[in-house]
């Protein structure tokens, strides 16, 4: 059956491209947000510094905060879909599967990464702190 399991590499193949269209127009929509506060900053500093004193601008603060948080959600989900995974020792972004990375030779940890959502994972975490997805198998640790 090697023409259904080549159908289906190509189906899955096109499932996350579309995912990664998604999730890149997501990133988009978030970075134009981002510029739009940033502007909105600039303009409250400038009016106030053209008046003689400093604005209170913590909205905006919290706002960037949150939109630098799913900008990073998404690129971990990005890096999900493409299969890249971070050395834990140098940072390079790695494609391949090996247990060392070939920039620095540091192990390569898969289980202290969140399955669904790539976020790090305590070695002993039944459950992922960021999604909530169960990570372990309650009767023999890790799953």
């Amino acid at each position: 059956m090697p023409v259904l399991d080549a159908i289906e590499k190509g189906i899955a193949k096109a499932r996350d491209l579309g995912e990664l269209s998604r999730l890149n127009g997501e990133a988009a929509m978030r970075e134009r947000h981002r510029r739009e506060c940033f502007t909105a900053l600039g303009e409250k500093y400038y009016d106030a510094h053209k008046h003689g004193y400093i604005p209170e601008c913590a909205v905006l603060y919290e706002e960037l905060d949150a939109i630098d948080r799913e900008m990073e959600l998404l690129q971990r989900e990005m890096q999900k879909v493409r299969k890249v995974t971070v050395c834990p020792g140098c940072g390079a972004k790695l494609t391949s599967y090996g247990v060392f990375c070939p920039f620095c030779g540091a192990e390569r940890v898969k289980k202290s990464v969140c399955p669904e959502c790539g976020a790090a994972l305590d070695p002993d975490a039944r459950y992922c702190v960021n999604c909530g997805k169960q990570t372990a198998d309650p009767g023999n640790g890790r799953g």
